[in-house]
């Protein structure tokens, strides 16, 4: 339980009207020089912080915050810190150019993290805040509890978490974990051998290619699964339901739907089966389909909706 302080500071950067960074002028702003192999870590308790890559092997820092505040730019061996002294006073905007090849990591209670451009390792932490990573490599990590995470085209290993938000990725490769609780998770021209999926209340959306020999788990609780691969993939579908429905456009080999009894395991077959996809949905339906399936269904949801 966040304390009478915090709770007031929230209330106030929600309620505050959106005057965007173009409204407060730069109060630190300093160029420091960086070594190959230094880390870059940034702590900011609110705010924004906005990180983009450039070619120079340098790191600019423009932020934007109270004026009795000060930013601290610590460079040791192992990298460069940044943190403002004012924690917990008030918010503080950051707009920083860091070399693509530098390693980052950002972490936070009430903030919206951005990287774009980067070229290594990408860390990002907030409680309250959306978080969008573009490009990365390596070991990447997208985490919120109360905001949405969005990560395109990044390679390597993906951890993307959102508690009370959906997940989106995009044109990733590698292995990739992405998990909800109250949120949809949507993956879309995924190249990937391993992808493990999991939400309770939100659906899960598949649109990529499959790799043979590759493992793809999708759970949810009270959602539902969609999955879009082409015709000429290689892959055994695993489906599980136990309220829902069970359909395909796909040719599948696989026993007749009046013989598949719901809270049983059963297996249908894409060409020669070396992949194998596992799909379980507790309380929703479960689609297998071609390529722009899942376009079609968002279409049919958001009419619902309407």
């Amino acid at each position: 339980m966040m304390c009478g302080a915090a709770v007031i500071f929230a209330a106030a950067l929600a309620a505050a009207p959106q005057q965007g960074r173009e409204a407060r002028t730069p109060t630190t702003d300093e160029t420091v020089a960086v070594a190959r192999g230094a880390r870059l870590t940034v702590e900011n308790f609110a705010g924004e912080v906005v990180i983009k890559a450039w070619e120079r092997d340098s790191l600019r820092v423009l932020a934007r915050h109270d004026s009795r505040g000060k930013v601290n730019i610590r460079t040791t061996a192992a990298g460069v810190a940044i943190r403002a002294d004012n924690q917990g006073r008030g918010s503080v905007d950051y707009e920083i150019s860091a070399p693509a090849w530098m390693p980052i990591k950002v972490a936070g209670t009430y903030n919206f993290i951005t990287v774009e451009g980067s070229q290594s390792e990408v860390s990002a932490e907030t409680t309250r805040g959306d978080v969008v990573i573009k490009g990365g490599t390596g070991s990447i990590v997208a985490r919120s509890i109360q905001g949405e995470v969005i990560v395109e085209g990044v390679r390597g290993r993906l951890t993307a978490s959102s508690v009370n938000e959906g997940v989106r990725i995009t044109g990733a490769s590698g292995d990739i974990s992405a998990e909800s609780t109250n949120g949809d998770i949507t993956l879309t021209q995924i190249k990937s051998q391993n992808v493990e999926v999991s939400t309770i209340n939100g659906d899960v959306q598949f649109d990529g290619q499959l790799t043979d020999r590759g493992r793809y788990r999708f759970t949810t609780h009270n959602g539902d699964i969609s999955v879009a691969v082409p015709e000429s993939s290689n892959a055994s579908f695993v489906v599980r339901i136990y309220q829902g429905s069970y359909s395909s456009t796909l040719n599948l080999t696989g026993p007749p739907r009046s013989e598949v009894r719901q809270g049983r395991r059963t297996t249908y077959v894409l060409g020669n089966g070396s992949a194998e996809m596992e799909l379980e949905s507790f309380g929703g339906s479960i689609r297998i389909g071609g390529p722009g399936t899942l376009k079609t269904r968002a279409r049919e949801k958001n009419k619902d909706v309407k």
